[in-house]
């Protein structure tokens, strides 16, 4: 099956789709740094820059759609946050024109939580309404990168479209059984989509941001998040590692949990936007299954 990606970002859907045995057919991305890593790992995929001069005639034929549209107008971290129609979260619209164009067989869309409450409640509403209005039927879930293997508490919405069938539904029920029994993550369905990574925990070291520079600890379970911040310290006590001065200083902080030396804060600005690669690999593999009549019952 072939994948074409939306709002690409450094490629997190990409990788993941690729992982579970997709073709990467096409990536459409504005951001020139992010352009870079693609031009890098998928240089001969078709690369637009713009997803508002994009025509449905210059999309290669892709069996599958995704999209993890831009989240900065329905964020909760978002004290201003304008809504659905805001200018960077309402390019949404226009992805669905492209597909009611073009109807691939799937669409996979990724966003922040946020997106349950933007609009008063309406944004998702819209989203899946968007979807029905041109034949998609699925629905939504919400799920951790944690469940996946990965030591960060990253919630994100997932929402899976098939095109005139109900396998969609299959894929979102399959996830939330597993979502249920994250520990032992669908270990009675051997012949299901490869199952995802126990959440990841133990007591590993982990960076904590402390006043006016970083700390060290142990972590019971996960790794708090990596975010930027512009001045040289933050003031008081955060759980949160911190890329003070857009530098992250492993000689302070030591090096743990594979943190690269070369992180800054326009890398973890690219990381942070970028959708969980196991994450998107499981969803992969489980439509996979699903084209394929494969997914138990």
């Amino acid at each position: 099956m072939r994948l074409a990606s939306f709002f690409t970002g450094i490629g997190g859907f990409d990788l993941g789709f690729e992982r579970a045995g997709y073709e990467v057919a096409f990536q459409c991305e504005n951001d020139p740094h992010c352009q870079q890593v693609l031009q890098r790992h998928w240089p001969a995929v078709p690369l637009h820059s713009d997803i508002l001069t994009l025509t449905p005639g210059a999309i290669p034929y892709a069996d599958i759609w995704s999209a993890g549209w831009p989240c900065q107008d329905i964020s909760s971290a978002n004290a201003q946050r304008s809504g659905l129609n805001g200018s960077r979260s309402g390019l949404f619209f226009k992805f669905i024109d492209l597909a009611r164009s073009v109807r691939p067989r799937w669409v996979i869309l990724e966003n922040v939580p946020g997106l349950l409450s933007a609009d008063e409640g309406a944004a998702l509403e819209t989203v899946i309404d968007a979807m029905e209005e041109i034949g998609y039927l699925g629905g939504w879930t919400t799920c951790n990168t944690r469940d996946f293997g990965l030591p960060q508490d990253r919630e994100r919405v997932v929402i899976v479209g098939s095109l005139g069938t109900d396998r969609a539904y299959q894929v979102l029920a399959h996830g939330s059984r597993l979502q249920r029994n994250h520990k032992a993550r669908g270990e009675e369905w051997q012949a299901s989509p490869p199952a995802a990574a126990g959440s990841a925990g133990g007591h590993d070291p982990v960076v904590v941001q402390r006043r006016g520079g970083f700390g060290f600890t142990k972590g019971a379970h996960i790794c708090p998040t990596i975010r930027a911040q512009t001045g040289k310290h933050q003031g008081g006590h955060s759980d949160r590692p911190i890329l003070c001065g857009q530098e992250l200083d492993l000689e302070r902080m030591r090096e743990t949990n594979g943190v690269s030396g070369r992180l800054d804060g326009r890398r973890g600005r690219l990381i942070g936007n970028s959708v969980a690669v196991p994450l998107a690999q499981w969803f992969a593999s489980a439509i996979l299954h699903a084209e394929q009549g494969r997914l138990p019952v």
